[in-house]
């Protein structure tokens, strides 16, 4: 096992040796209709990718605030953030050598969605489970199959 503290050797990223920066992020798991609402950014290489809103929290902020905040940032909408639902972790290609930990909450949306290019947020859609696009992080396809496709439970559970 790499130690996270060792100093790097002449030439070597952080990447390659097994150090990561940490971040914590959160994300929004917004439903409607057995649909799920995503947004597509794009990666360091200008290729796109679609993922749920949401992004990462300052170091003051507690993710429930940090989300309403990247929500109103991306999105132009107020929101009602509920309760955490899953965690996933994605390895940045545009922050180096950085891993976020993302803590998805069940959320509504108080207002129409806009998205804002400026914040790297080209466009979103509503897609049902079996529909998702291709690019489509992995992480977020699977708590779309896990977790978005039972809004019936997670309800049941919430009572």
């Amino acid at each position: 096992m790499t130690n996270p503290s060792a100093p790097l050797r002449n030439g070597e990223t952080a990447r390659d040796s097994g150090q990561f920066r940490y971040r914590t992020g959160a994300k929004a798991l917004v439903t409607s209709a057995s649909k799920v609402l995503l947004v597509r950014e794009r990666h360091a290489d200008g290729q796109p990718f679609w993922t749920l809103p949401g992004g990462g929290v300052h170091p003051h902020e507690a993710p429930e605030d940090g989300l309403t905040r990247e929500l109103r940032e991306e999105l132009h909408c107020q929101s009602h953030v509920g309760s955490p639902c899953a965690q996933f972790c994605y390895v940045h290609e545009s922050l180096e050598s950085t891993v976020s930990l993302y803590t998805v909450f069940d959320c509504a949306l108080l207002s129409d969605p806009i998205p804002d290019t400026g914040e790297g947020i080209d466009d979103f859609g509503w897609f049902g489970p079996a529909s998702l696009p291709a690019t489509t992080l992995p992480q977020v396809t699977h708590i779309c199959h896990q977790v978005a496709d039972l809004p019936e439970q997670r309800a049941v559970a919430d009572d």
